[in-house]
């Protein structure tokens, strides 16, 4: 364990867990968290922005940070960046109730300014995975960072293709770096930091556990990072959309993939494109809403077609897919052969990666032609 006397204050600051305002305001009075614990008492109760419970949660000797805190600190290979320092994200220093301090895994890099938000529900449909992870994928291969929550799910999908496609991704999280949450995504986090793929990233210390209030406040941390914020499958009471919010706050570009209206999962985007959102369908949207014209696809990344060389059954069958599942009998005899046919076809189109199969005997046609 050896870390730095800047790195045990911090994380005792953070320890306390001030609101932004307060912790801005304290920081602002005494310059660093070291100088604020080595300040009188009084001088700190005198502080306005300063409740008297979180007046009390700074002088609390059982926020100082513990060994095992600390060990974890220094096992993960955490680092801090604080408010002033030249590498805090510059597209946060302008937000007004921005974190104080950002315990991160893995690197942030000068590309990481040009970042786009893919957000959206836990349980996305075929369609959702397919938009959300074409989306992480091209504009990941046009050089924008891709950031999202890290949970299951849209954040998932697009933190994946945005690192399958050798671009960058930002995990911005609701706990501590050391808690595993989502547990399924450990390994996706591990790829992102050894591949120096980018970076998992949270304002909350050290065993900090995913409490429902975190999430809100990591949600104003992904919007402000972010360029702009894509809403991609969404419930009408969706932490998405809190996202969404706060991106339109933040002045940020609000973006939303339109879904069919009689699918409670699109009640979240369609409202936001009513309500002024630019509809996205393609990357090329987003880069449009975002009036970038500087980042473009690398030669290496130009879409292949892929259709090239099928046979005509195998045309007949991808021509009547789509990002709704369908069911391999409906399929046959839609395209007039029989279901032995139609599954030996349809499995030499899946190895060529045009279509998905579904639970169920479904399949659906991928978007990457």
């Amino acid at each position: 364990m050896d870390l730095s006397t800047d790195q045990l204050e911090w994380l005792r600051f953070a320890n306390a867990e001030l609101s932004p305002r307060a912790a801005h305001a304290v920081l602002d009075r005494f310059g660093s968290p070291e100088a604020l614990f080595a300040a009188p008492d009084h001088e700190v109760a005198a502080v306005p922005e300063l409740t008297p419970e979180q007046f009390e949660r700074l002088l609390d000797p059982a926020r100082i940070p513990t060994v095992e805190q600390c060990t974890k600190f220094d096992e993960l290979g955490v680092s801090v960046i604080t408010r002033g320092m030249e590498s805090y994200p510059r597209l946060l220093v302008d937000v007004i109730d921005r974190p104080p301090a950002l315990f991160l895994r893995g690197d942030l890099d000068e590309r990481d300014q040009f970042s786009v938000a893919i957000v959206g529900t836990r349980s996305p449909s075929p369609y959702g995975r397919e938009i959300a992870s074409m989306l992480a994928r091209d504009l990941a291969e046009m050089g924008f960072t891709i950031v999202s929550g890290g949970a299951v799910g849209i954040d998932t999908v697009a933190h994946t293709a945005a690192l399958r496609a050798g671009g960058r991704t930002l995990v911005i999280l609701g706990c501590g770096l050391d808690v595993r949450y989502p547990a399924g995504n450990q390994q996706l986090f591990k790829e992102i930091v050894t591949e120096n793929a980018g970076a998992i990233l949270t304002e909350f210390p050290i065993g900090a556990t995913p409490e429902a209030w975190r999430f809100p406040a990591r949600n104003r941390v992904i919007s402000g990072i972010s360029m702009g914020v894509i809403v991609v499958e969404a419930g009408r009471q969706s932490g998405a959309l809190i996202t969404a919010g706060t991106a339109g706050e933040q002045g940020r570009d609000v973006m939303a993939v339109p879904g069919n209206i009689d699918q409670p999962m699109s009640a979240g985007p369609n409202a936001l494109i009513r309500d002024g959102a630019a509809l996205i369908t393609c990357a090329e949207d987003v880069v449009d809403a975002l009036g970038v014209l500087v980042l473009q696809r690398t030669s290496a990344a130009i879409p292949i077609d892929r259709t090239e060389g099928l046979s005509d059954p195998q045309r007949r069958l991808l021509a009547l897919l789509s990002l709704v599942p369908k069911y391999i009998d409906i399929l046959a005899a839609e395209a007039g052969m029989s279901i032995s046919e139609a599954s030996a076809q349809l499995t030499l189109l899946e190895l060529e990666g045009l279509v998905h199969r579904q639970p169920g005997g479904c399949f659906i046609r991928s978007l990457r032609v």
